[in-house]
């Protein structure tokens, strides 16, 4: 009769959390399921809202409220501003979309003005996009 070896005991494996090996329960489940059920959806969750509340407004208004809103939030959102000021203020497409009334992440952290950055003279900034965009 052959006896059958314990291997969960090697050296170097004492005391590993089941977590951290390749064969234990949570590499088991990254391989089966890489992602989260609901990571795709709230991806593209604001778009999947916009879409939602575009159909209601077709059913309910007709084609041409639809058509006014998508041609008002592209207008607001081409509204430019010089290059060298890093504050980029969206207010009025903010104003349309019903997001100055929510407050995010984004509202707190990831802006440039918190980075410890030396940014370029607005002269500088200026005239490499006037360069770069000439007609």
């Amino acid at each position: 009769m052959e006896a059958k070896i314990d291997n969960t005991d090697v050296e170097g494996q004492f005391a590993r959390p089941d977590i951290f090996d390749k064969k234990g329960v949570m590499g088991r489940m990254d391989n089966k399921f890489p992602f989260h059920p609901l990571e795709r959806s709230e991806a593209s969750y604001n778009k999947n809202v916009e879409a939602s509340e575009m159909h209601m407004l077709r059913r309910t208004m007709g084609m041409a409220m639809p058509m006014k809103l998508a041609m008002e939030k592209k207008a607001a959102s081409k509204v430019g501003h010089l290059p060298c000021i890093s504050v980029r203020s969206m207010a009025s497409l903010d104003a349309l979309t019903g997001a100055d009334s929510n407050i995010g992440f984004d509202d707190q952290f990831g802006k440039m003005e918190n980075f410890e950055m030396m940014t370029d003279s607005p002269f500088n900034v200026v005239n490499k996009y006037l360069d770069e965009n000439r007609i």
